[in-house]
């Protein structure tokens, strides 16, 4: 009892007295009738992802979409532009791996529980949980097909029904040990389906792999890389075999190399196996075969010669995708260096052209794969900055390549034309590629041609944007409507729409028309979210409800090919941004200091850059002030900036000695501020120059009586009168650190046309009872200047500075607000109010109400947003955030994460949970929230349209050389399911069919031109010269002629065998297929 009674608060306190003897007089900005009880607060969505905290990844070509796993045990669901759907989930085990099945469902695993986790993506519902009898350590799914297999930790695969939402009962015991007895029990590593063949898994072990015949109910090969003494790999493939130890005493027993994964050729003829020596093994399927045993550098190290070097490269992940055409093929290789363990490269061997396999010998295959046609390429990696743990260095550990057609077949490696990369870090990153635009002699590189890291033109979801590249700056600024749509309208007009690449173009956004309003909603007002990134990219962002859907409505700037990257990162780094709206102007703070000048417009002679690798030191000179000057970068503009409108840079602001950058401010009448933390000021006139009109060496100059390096931490423009003046003037003011210091400028016209900048006055310590003695905890947050009439917004615009020659007077208020101080000031010196928030206070901003009332809102720590009036900082209300709420937001108000939150006009709050995520909230009044409460409504995932293409099926020379056997989705569902497998009864069931492709037989893939009555065509190469020749040429272009012809012929004859067959042999498969169920069941 008695510590209520300390914690009661007095209903009026002193300061509150004081302040209203003070603004006696003054005209009260704020509503009489506002109340806490009618107020509420919603959540408008949830942007970001959690910075290196990324687990598993999922893509389907099909719907579109791309499913991430995190750390914090929540799988996000992205789709085009803002379309994203979260699962959240209790267990304490994450989701390590994803897939998607039949188009409908989502199946998340966690590996060490054992934990399968099936969602709908029609319903966002979980429709099933399945828990394992051990770890699962592998996954295998076909888009086509109901079933996941599951690699258990114990050797033994599972077969989960999907699409019946339980385990089926046929299951493989350990393969492994059939073929090698004496290993010890191994693990499943990998699954791979037979690209051509439904009946056929590759299952890979520690020690080697195996072809299973799910028909045949057994083994068809084994993969087992043996490396004999003698042969070119075998010392260091027995290092490492030895733990990376030598032997004192050499044996001569063959090394059997470790498995790290394997993979089919997209025909299905070959298969390529990992090893942890770094060894790539190519294998003939039909006979396991052994055809070349290679690394990245060194060829043939299965035959006899001198000893390799170990190699340069350690691999950890391989995918052999293929061209629009599958037959043209390449090896995409990622990994580490063996010497510092970085790896900020790709490798990729090109094959092209894959032989025809009914006249190669084994040898010439060998030469195939150890001489590939169009040689070996480098990728470089940009890696984020922060990662550069030198004892754990950064590198690649999973490639997953992205395709834009709807092939979803060759185990997600068709045609990719981006390439999803997944760190060590757990971070991800994006890079084009363009598998089918490879002739044969083009080599990518990281600024042009196939390969790029310019991102100007991708569009991504705005959440995985966050971390790709990983955000450095965020600002929410509320525009003018007009002012947004003429920049979007513009680069609709050039060609803005056409350029630019949506990375996925699935799912829907849900309308918000009747949604619930803000209680300050203003129509002509867009919410726009300004980013800065590594890697120079800059992004404008409309977030208004309901705006964010369509893919016009965000701006990407890269900086980076016209910006001279001297080797260090801070060169290209974006610190911090200020973007004029009205006035079309944007400058841009690097990491080193420089100020980079955007004006909107077209470059109007593209492709005339200089290299972003030369200096400046060729770059014109437009204005200089003592040791600042401004550079022309006019000639320096490259990357994307030629294909449509938008923010160029044209001119660049350098000081002599590289000095870390504070803060910016670009206002909307043409002047720029950059503030330095060595204490420095430069004023720029940008409209009408671009020149410098202030180099204040230090701002400590006009503040003598303070101590500490003393510098600004934020800035802003105004048009109000000063003093009593009786005239408008413009003013820069700019807060301070060391105790919370207000210094005010006037910007004065000169009779040449030009500007100059004045000081006119100072404030001293804004900060009541500073406790610190660190001077950032003593800063200024804001400043916002308002009108002493009406209280709306006093900031500079085009508007009233065009009015200034007509003697326009605005009366007005600057508000000031740091970590425990509002104050409300009245130019120069005098201080109408005071409050102190004990709490804290995370930031501070004007909530513009209807009827042309105002109110100050605070973001507490304690988890409230409290208002006050105006001028006299009285409590007017509060809100309370919700207990799930506070708990996702208590970490960042108690740290400084939440520092860059942002609290708009209309009533909307943003506020940053982390360095790469926020929370986008609503203040509205309850009865508004209670006649639109209809639920939460999520956006739709799922396209019933889409209609998965057929699958592939085996070559005619498979058929006649026995490989494979033809098993329809029926016999393999009777293999699996048994005889007693019972129907669906969920809505998904009957969707997967409708867009399966046996509820849709004419739905093929395109290839090569064309489908026949099949559904596909299958892959044939094409008759002209080949890669090789022995003797004559034109007498064996002849042979393969004739060749081709007889094989073609026989491949249509038994395709219409095959037909013919399957029907009567229906009954028949039928008994032996319910043989071998009872068989492996024990019946």
């Amino acid at each position: 009892m008695f510590s209520k009674i300390k914690n009661r608060k007095a209903p009026l306190s002193l300061n509150s007295v004081t302040n209203a003897i003070k603004t006696h007089g003054s005209q009260d900005l704020s509503p009489n009738d506002f109340q806490s009880k009618n107020l509420d607060l919603s959540v408008i969505t949830q942007l970001g992802l959690p910075k290196n905290l990324i687990l598993a990844t999922a893509y389907d070509p099909v719907q579109s979409l791309l499913a991430i796993s995190t750390t914090s045990n929540e799988i996000r669901v992205y789709g085009l532009q803002n379309v994203e759907v979260v699962f959240e989930f209790k267990s304490s085990s994450p989701i390590t791996h994803l897939a998607f099945v039949k188009g409908v469902y989502l199946v998340g695993i966690s590996s060490s529980s054992g934990n399968v986790t099936v969602l709908s993506l029609h319903s966002k519902q979980i429709l099933q949980t399945y828990l394992a009898s051990s770890a699962i350590t592998a996954i295998a799914s076909d888009p086509s097909l109901d079933w996941l297999v599951l690699g258990l930790a114990n050797g033994s695969l599972h077969f989960f029904d999907v699409d019946r939402l339980a385990l089926a009962p046929f299951r493989v015991d350990n393969l492994q040990k059939k073929v090698l007895p004496k290993q010890k029990l191994s693990p499943v590593v990998s699954i791979e389906w037979h690209p051509r063949d439904i009946g056929s898994l590759l299952v890979t072990y520690s020690h080697c792999s195996v072809l299973y015949s799910i028909s045949g109910g057994d083994i068809t090969n084994s993969f087992i890389y043996q490396v004999p003494k003698g042969s070119r790999g075998y010392e260091y493939s027995q290092y490492v075999a030895n733990g990376g130890k030598k032997k004192l005493f050499g044996s001569s027993s063959p090394v059997l190399s470790e498995v790290i994964g394997a993979q089919f050729h997209p025909n299905g003829l070959h298969v390529l196996t990992v090893h942890q020596d770094s060894t790539l093994v190519f294998w003939d399927t039909s006979d396991a075969t052994l055809i070349e045993a290679r690394n990245l550098f060194d060829l043939h190290l299965q035959l006899p010669g001198p000893p390799i070097d170990p190699p340069l490269f350690q691999i950890s992940s391989v995918r052999w995708v293929c061209a629009a055409n599958p037959e043209r093929t390449q090896l995409v290789i990622s990994g580490s260096s063996s010497v510092d363990g970085s790896g900020n490269t790709l490798h990729v061997i090109d094959f092209d052209h894959t032989l025809k396999y009914s006249m190669t010998s084994h040898a010439k295959q060998a030469e195939f794969y150890s001489q590939p046609q169009n040689g070996q390429k480098i990728i470089p990696i940009t890696l984020n900055e922060g990662n550069d743990n030198p004892e754990v260095p950064e590198f690649i550990d999973l490639i997953l390549p992205l395709s834009v057609g709807p092939n979803p077949y060759f185990g997600g490696n068709h045609d990719p034309k981006y390439l999803l990369l997944k760190s060590n870090y757990r971070s991800i990153y994006f890079i084009k590629y363009g598998s089918s635009d490879l002739p044969p002699g083009v080599i990518p590189t990281a600024t042009g041609g196939a390969i790029s890291n310019d991102l100007g033109n991708l569009i991504l979801p705005m959440s995985i944007g966050f971390v790709h590249p990983p955000i450095l700056f965020s600002s929410l600024n509320s525009i003018r409507r007009i002012d947004w749509f003429s920049i979007i309208t513009s680069r609709a007009s050039t060609g803005a729409s056409s350029v630019n690449q949506s990375l996925l173009k699935g799912g829907f956004a849900i309308a918000h028309v009747g949604d619930v309003k803000s209680i300050g909603a203003n129509d002509g007002e867009r919410d726009i979210l300004i980013t800065g990134h590594e890697n120079g990219l800059v992004r404008l962002q409309d977030v208004s409800r309901g705006e964010n859907a369509n893919m016009e409505n965000i701006v990407q700037i890269s900086l980076k090919e016209t910006l001279f990257d001297d080797g260090k990162k801070q060169s290209t780094r974006i610190e911090a941004v200020s973007c004029s709206f009205e006035s079309r102007e944007m400058i841009v703070g690097l990491g080193n200091g420089d100020v980079v000048i955007c004006k909107y417009g077209k470059r109007r002679a593209p492709g005339q850059g200089q290299s972003g690798n030369s200096d400046y030191r060729d770059c014109p000179l437009q204005h200089s002030n003592g040791n600042a000057k401004i550079l022309s970068l006019n000639d320096r503009i490259q990357g994307t900036f030629s294909q449509s409108a938008t923010f160029l840079p044209v001119s660049l602001v350098q000081v002599e000695a590289e000095e870390e950058i504070s803060c910016l401010k670009m206002s909307n009448v043409g002047f720029g501020a950059i503030a330095y933390k060595s204490g420095r000021l430069v004023v720029c006139d940008i409209t009408r120059g671009p020149a410098i009109i202030l180099n204040l060496d230090s701002i400590s100059k006009h503040l003598p009586s303070v101590s500490g390096q003393c510098y600004a931490t934020t800035m802003e423009f105004s048009i109000m009168e000063f003093g009593q003046e009786g005239f408008s003037s413009i003013l820069l003011f700019v807060g301070t650190n060391c105790g919370g210091n207000l210094i005010i400028f006037k910007i004065l016209p000169q009779s040449n046309g030009g500007f100059e900048v004045v000081f006119a006055d100072k404030t001293l310590g804004l900060n009541y009872r500073l406790t610190s003695e660190d001077p950032t905890a003593s800063k200024l947050d804001d400043l916002i200047p308002i009108s002493a009439k009406d209280g709306r917004s006093a900031v500079a615009t085009l508007e009233t500075f065009h009015k200034l020659g007509q003697g326009i007077l605005i009366p007005g208020y600057l508000i000031t607000s740091s970590k425990r101080d509002l104050r409300v000031l009245k130019l120069p010196k005098t201080k109408l109010s005071h409050k102190v928030i004990e709490d804290g206070c995370v930031r501070s901003g004007i909530v513009e109400l209807a009827l042309g009332k105002i109110l100050l809102a605070s973001i507490v720590k304690t988890g409230f947003i409290k208002f006050c009036s105006v001028p006299a900082l009285n409590d007017v209300a509060e809100i309370k955030f919700s207990k799930d709420l506070y708990v996702k937001l208590k970490s960042a108000l108690e740290s400084e994460v939440a520092e860059g939150s942002k609290i708009l006009p209309s009533g909307n709050f943003f506020i940053k949970t982390s360095f790469t995520e926020s929370i986008h909230l609503r203040a509205c009044q309850k009865e508004s929230r209670l006649r639109s409460s209809k639920g939460p409504l999520t956006d739709q995932l799922f396209n019933e349209n889409a209609i998965i293409p057929q699958r592939p099926t085996a070559g005619a020379l498979l058929w006649a050389k026995g490989q494979t056997k033809y098993t329809s989705v029926e016999d393999l569902a009777f293999l699996i399911g048994g005889p007693n497998r019972k129907p669906a009864k969920h809505e998904e069931s009957r969707l997967a069919h409708n867009i399966s492709p046996e509820a849709n037989p004419q739905g093929g893939y395109a290839e090569l031109g064309g489908q026949n009555e099949r559904g596909y065509k299958e892959p044939q190469r094409k008759n002209g010269p080949q890669g090789y020749g022995i003797g004559n040429a034109g007498f064996m272009r002849s042979l393969q002629t004739g060749i081709d012809s007889v094989e073609e012929s026989f491949h249509g004859y038994a395709s219409n065998v095959s037909e013919a067959m399957n029907e009567g042999l229906d009954s028949g498969k039928k008994s032996f297929y319910g043989a071998a169920i009872k068989s492996k069941l024990g019946i």
